[in-house]
């Protein structure tokens, strides 16, 4: 009875080795593995393993703790781990980072992980960045992606098309078709790219810059926007190339205008022009009157 039992379990092993490497060599199998995804999201792969909750931690040379990754499960295929419901936690020395996404793929060979479907990443330090898919890699710690990207933190909302965000350096680019939102009620755009700096406090706009708040409308080539570290409100504004304000239906034109927080003034500089509209001029001949 005992020795049935023996071979019978034998049988069952070699079944489900079977079923798993369906007698495939392995180049056959490197060659026809490929991640799929269905209607539903969901993906597949031909397999070498599958695992259940699967979890995997990443160690300096010194044996300290740099990442942990895991998902509800796992595919392998060679240097591939296909994952479900991705979440990852990054160590850095001055913040850490979490990742969670509906599928990945894990590539052990070149350190990066392949994040697809609401892809979000947060750290701990208030930075937050949405978009459908993205690349992370464990060694620089970038965040890149070509899709579209929103970021927040503190004060600042931006979204635009592609870029890459580093939360372990505070630093974030958005490629093109930028648009901002500052509190309380400034909106900007650019054609991009928008590079910030949130050790900084700097943020700076390139290319068909157009500013919009209660005040009026500002274009210029380029931005510099400094903010105060405390008050994270605008501490200095710096437009450049082509410079045009518009309050009302007048017009002001120079090379550069730099706005001071603390006084509420703007400076022109570069043979500075002004246009103002003749409604205008005759409001302020009637003032006092």
């Amino acid at each position: 009875m005992t020795k049935k039992i023996i071979i019978l379990g034998s049988i069952l092993v070699i079944a489900v080795f079977v079923l798993f490497l369906g007698g495939r060599t392995h180049e056959d199998r490197k060659r026809e593995a490929s991640l799929q995804q269905d209607e539903n999201g969901e993906i597949s792969a031909d397999l070498e393993q599958r695992v259940l909750s699967f979890t995997m931690d990443g160690r300096s040379p010194k044996g300290v703790k740099q990442w942990h990754l895991e998902g509800s499960s796992a595919e392998i295929v060679e240097d591939d781990i296909y994952l479900k419901d991705l979440s990852a936690i990054a160590y850095g020395e001055n913040v850490t980072i979490y990742l969670t996404s509906k599928n990945g793929i894990y590539n052990r060979g070149k350190g990066e992980v392949e994040l697809m479907g609401n892809v979000v990443v947060v750290s701990d330090d208030g930075f937050s960045l949405t978009t459908e898919k993205a690349k992370w890699s464990q060694n620089t710690k970038d965040i890149f992606t070509d899709s579209v990207i929103n970021i927040e933190r503190e004060a600042l909302i931006a979204k635009g098309e592609g870029g890459k965000a580093n939360s372990e350096m505070g630093t974030a680019t958005l490629y093109k078709n930028v648009t901002v939102k500052m509190e309380p009620d400034t909106i900007i755009y650019c054609d991009g790219p928008l590079e910030i700096d949130y050790n900084k406090k700097v943020a700076s706009f390139y290319n068909n810059v157009q500013v919009k708040d209660k005040e009026g409308k500002l274009f210029s080539d380029r931005l510099i926007v400094e903010f105060d570290p405390e008050t994270e409100k605008f501490k200095q504004v710096t437009a450049e190339g082509n410079v045009k304000t518009k309050k009302g239906n007048s017009w002001t034109l120079s090379e550069e205008a730099v706005y001071t927080g603390s006084t509420k003034s703007i400076k022109l500089l570069g043979r500075p022009k002004i246009v103002i509209d003749p409604q205008e001029l005759s409001d302020f001949d009637k003032f006092g009157e």
